[in-house]
């Protein structure tokens, strides 16, 4: 629950069982005397709960023209208090009979609180328990049950509490109340939550939380310590009940798991519910959002999420952890092992459907999962969902920066431009027709050619054929790993003259779709077989055609496989020469050259004109001289002379 989000309570059962009253005698502390058929929405604000949860209280009428306001109102809540009258038994009856399938039907998955109103009626006869455990042992949707008196004001604050309560500590995640004969028992994924917290505050990994380790966790959960008399004091409680709680004066696993279902038990789920939030569980015991949407994985579509040398450090370590016999594989019980603490491993969803790696996936593999396998499989999930294997890698304890984890690739472009090593995780989509070996291809690459199609594929396929493969470069010191996929369907064709045609005319149109930028690779499978001489000279009539080298060979028998992603790492390295001259690509070409002569031919008829230009301007100023030069200037007249004359 999301904190400051009210929590928001429907109120229902028959009429006249006391719904209305319940509601005003919470928001008002008094009786109501004339109660209105159904309240308006009744808010009580945070500061009037013990929890600081402010209710939203939903009071709902059982009338059949207004079915369709309490459909609404049950599916918009977050949990439902299901009222009966004490002095009436047919209004419990009706609970088992109609409130509870009725709820079933609408697909409710909320917590169910049942209610006994007006138990100032109850006979005295009669006390609460034995006539609701018939009720509990029918609807086991019902988390919890009590009484209650609006008139006498008892025991109805208390009925919102335990609402708001079921909500904010839930009670159904953590523990199975009917489990054990009804004595009740945590649940796997609880077991799983609290087996991983376990793993992590022991950090001396010698299987036991001694006081320092659990003074540690303490602080961590709850920012107190535990004082010497109440580590003692929880230690002989657990030693009491189970022996095998507690060794060299420390908490064991048992112990600890021991020690949560009794606080359950006793009714204190909010400090388990302390305890799984501090480590980053929401109330599904899922990893939160908060937790893992503390990293943006938003990236171009050609670019490709990938670990880091620090991220594949990290499960080096856990593989080497692991791996008790050190024989460098995996086994079945060692891969239970590392993934005891995670609801599932993070390579059986459907994207992984079919998937080879060295030593296959799970029992899949015929001795269990190598170092180069495993680093596969993560390379590959991180490719596809890089979220799970964030979330995967804080369930093995990760306790570092996330974001140290991960890197995104450049795109296709930036990289084509730089010298700088490129991304680690290339696709390569490996197309062929029926019989042509695309299955026992992918089998041999991962090193698994000798093995049956169906012991190959992964657990989660549905078919014996594997259709993707991921395998790990052996000499790329980057850890390259390469994704070989088949599409789902092909044109059919063997190794024939024929074939060889049909495989031409599905290159030309895969590389034009592709924008005649992607790289392809002709491989001769089955080359201990040998090849015909007609189907050689058709493979090198289609090579000369788009301007291709020769298939590479490959025996499948043989270990010519393992070494292809490392050839096929050489080609994506450099892509130029691997890219099919189709006819869209030749038709570019020429237009390219077109356009580029035409630059040529511009660029020379300017230089030509800039040119003339210049010769013009320097001519000029040389004819100005010969044929339009002003007339010269006439010489200056002498100075009038002025004779002066003496009288005579």
């Amino acid at each position: 629950m999301k904190p400051g989000k009210a929590v928001r309570v429907c109120v229902v059962g028959d009429s006249q069982v006391g719904k209305t009253s319940l509601i005003t005698a919470a928001a008002t502390e008094s009786f109501p005397d004339n109660p209105p058929p159904v309240l308006p929405a009744t808010r009580l604000n945070a500061d009037a709960t013990p929890e600081g949860v402010s209710l939203i209280i939903t009071d709902t009428s059982s009338r059949p023209e207004d079915k369709p306001a309490l459909e609404v109102a049950c599916l918009n809540s977050d949990v439902i208090i299901l009222v009966y009258d004490t002095g009436n038994a047919r209004s419990l009856k009706r609970i088992t009979e109609v409130w509870v399938p009725e709820l079933q039907r609408l697909g409710v998955k909320v917590p169910l609180l049942l209610v006994g109103c007006k138990s100032d009626l109850r006979p005295q006869d009669q006390n609460m328990q034995q006539v609701v455990v018939p009720v509990l042992a029918k609807c086991k949707e019902i988390e919890s049950c009590l009484d209650c008196s609006a008139k006498n004001l008892i025991f109805v604050s208390e009925v919102f509490y335990y609402a708001v309560k079921a909500v904010v500590h839930p009670v159904a995640p953590l523990f199975d109340v009917h489990a054990n004969n009804g004595a009740g028992a945590l649940r796997p994924l609880c077991i799983k939550a609290l087996h991983r917290i376990f793993a992590m505050c022991d950090t001396d990994k010698d299987g036991v939380l001694n006081d320092t380790e659990l003074n540690d966790f303490q602080v961590q959960c709850f920012s107190a310590p535990l004082q010497p008399e109440e580590l003692a004091g929880v230690k002989k409680v657990v030693a009491q009940k189970m022996p095998q709680g507690v060794s060299n004066n420390g908490l064991t696993l048992p112990g600890f798991l021991f020690l949560h279902a009794l606080f359950i038990e006793r009714g204190r789920l909010e400090t388990t519910w302390a305890v799984l939030r501090k480590f980053g569980y929401n109330n599904e015991l899922q990893l939160s959002d908060d937790t893992l949407g503390v990293i943006s994985f938003q990236r171009a579509p050609d670019q490709v999420v990938e670990l880091t040398r620090e991220g594949v450090d990290f499960l080096e370590q856990r593989f080497a952890h692991f791996d008790r016999d050190g024989d460098g594989r995996l086994s079945p019980s060692e891969q239970d092992d590392m993934f005891a603490c995670a609801p599932s491993r993070p390579w059986e969803g459907p994207e992984h459907g079919g998937l080879l790696v060295e030593g296959g996936v799970g029992a899949g593999g015929p001795g269990g999962l190598t170092r180069r396998g495993f680093l596969s499989l993560w390379a590959f999930t991180t490719a596809v969902d890089p979220r799970k294997t964030l979330e995967h890698c804080l369930l093995l304890g990760y306790r570092g920066d996330p974001a140290a984890l991960f890197c995104i690739s450049r795109t296709r472009r930036a990289e084509r431009k730089s010298d700088a090593p490129g991304r680690a995780v290339f696709q390569v989509l490996v197309m062929g027709g029926e019989e042509s070996g695309k299955s026992s291809l992918l089998r041999a690459v991962v090193g698994q050619g000798d093995l049956p199609s169906r012991a190959a594929a992964g657990p989660a396929s549905g078919s014996g054929r594997g259709r993707q493969a991921a395998a790990r470069a052996t000499q790329s010191p980057q850890g390259i790993t390469a994704v070989l996929q088949t599409p789902s369907s092909d044109r059919e064709g063997g190794a024939e003259p024929g074939a060889t045609l049909i495989l031409r005319e599905l290159l030309q149109r895969t590389a034009a779709e592709a924008g005649d930028a992607l790289p392809c690779v002709l491989l001769a499978a089955k080359d201990d077989l040998g090849m015909s001489p007609e189907v050689e000279s058709a493979c090198a009539d289609a090579c000369a055609e788009l301007a291709m080298p020769m298939p590479l060979a490959v025996s499948l028998s043989g270990g010519d496989a393992t070494r292809l992603p490392q050839q096929l790492l050489s080609v994506l390295r450099s892509p130029e020469g691997a890219i099919p001259l189709t006819p869209s690509l030749k038709a570019a070409r020429r237009y390219n050259q077109m356009l580029r002569r035409a630059a040529i031919y511009s660029a020379g008829g300017m230089l030509g004109a800039l040119a003339l230009y210049g010769l013009f301007r320097m001519q000029r100023p040389q004819v100005s001289q010969q044929g339009d030069s002003p007339p010269a200037r006439p010489p200056a007249r002498p100075p009038l002379g002025i004779r002066v004359v003496p009288h005579s």
